[in-house]
């Protein structure tokens, strides 16, 4: 891109160029608020340059800002299960464009080398251990792939008749395995990047300004039980300088079985929005994850044989490499 050559023209580059860095200074204080898309002020001179106005330019900041994996796994029971939807599958019927026994197979892959990293703490290893190592004495049947999910509590182990707070979060009894926990876990392909979480307020239209505080909070976090890393809900708070703004935007996440950063409360930022004639402005969250859609994958007995079971869901799963749980973005429309 050429530099402008007249006085105004290095002032908006001086000016755009300043911008980049507060975004990229701001990012690395894992700050919750968004900025600015390379060449927006350009592309369109009648909006600030701190404001986004599609959404192809806020997936492509969050693109390089927090990136991604294809598919994603998760250490024991995931939190970031949608209970209120009846079948937590991408599509209806219950069908996930994933092979059940693929999934078991990198679920098995996913344990084993989570058991084989070193930051592992021992009672995790061994738990993650019993996910590909089958049951001494034990028969092993084939595989077995539940129909639908129909959500964490109401689903019933065909076998037990357990549902997935007693089959993973079943307490240890045994003194030979002091610490561990039943081998359950979550293997997903990507379905959805960087959802929007509601947002604060209805907005402005006809021009003007917006002003905003902003912070967040991370509560129910169970960041160690029993060694795995299970994650928590996130609540963010939004107010005017005079009252809390009603927003719908918290929500529960999961850990990637591979993840070494968590999640951390913000401290209260001031938003300013400078909204043109004839748009409308609003603040939007965007998580810094994704869901990722597949199978609780877990294996069980009984008194003679062993087997691994598949249960379709659709779970939300943090970035790997961020701390901060949203991103705002000053968005007009």
């Amino acid at each position: 891109m050429s530099i402008p050559t007249s006085t105004s023209g290095r002032r908006r580059h001086r000016n755009r160029r300043a911008t980049i860095a507060i975004a990229t200074a701001f990012l690395a204080g894992a700050s919750v608020l968004g900025s600015q898309a390379p060449a927006f002020a350009d592309d369109n001179p009648t909006v600030p340059a701190d404001i986004y106005e599609t959404d192809a330019q806020v997936m492509a900041d969050m693109a390089k800002w927090t990136p991604l994996k294809d598919s994603e796994s998760v250490m024991g029971l995931p939190t970031g299960l949608d209970d209120k939807q009846v079948n937590l599958s991408d599509v209806q019927g219950g069908q996930v464009n994933y092979d059940p026994d693929q999934a078991i197979k990198d679920a098995q892959a996913a344990a084993k080398v989570f058991a084989e990293d070193a930051n592992t703490k021992e009672p995790a290893r061994e738990s993650a251990k019993r996910l590909y190592e089958p049951i001494s004495g034990l028969q092993e049947s084939a595989n077995y792939t539940a129909p639908v999910f129909t959500g964490k509590d109401a689903y019933k182990d065909v076998w037990s008749g357990e549902n997935f707070e007693q089959l993973c979060n079943r307490p240890n009894h045994d003194s030979s395995r002091v610490g561990q926990k039943p081998p359950c876990a979550f293997v997903g392909k990507l379905t959805e990047k960087y959802p929007v979480k509601g947002s604060a307020g209805d907005g402005l239209a006809g021009g003007g300004k917006l002003t905003y505080k902003i912070s967040s909070s991370v509560a129910d976090e169970k960041s160690e039980t029993e060694g795995w890393s299970v994650g928590g809900k996130i609540t963010p708070k939004i107010g005017d300088g005079k009252s809390d703004i009603p927003v719908e935007a918290s929500f529960t996440y999961s850990y990637a079985a591979t993840s070494t950063k968590k999640l951390q409360s913000t401290l209260e930022t001031d938003v300013e929005i400078n909204v043109p004639e004839g748009k409308k402005g609003l603040l939007e969250p965007r998580g810094n994850g994704a869901y990722y859609t597949g199978y609780i994958v877990y294996r069980t007995n009984n008194n003679t044989e062993q087997r691994m079971v598949a249960v379709p869901a659709r779970v939300y799963v943090q970035a790997r490499d961020t701390t901060s749980p949203i991103t705002w973005f000053k968005r007009v429309k």
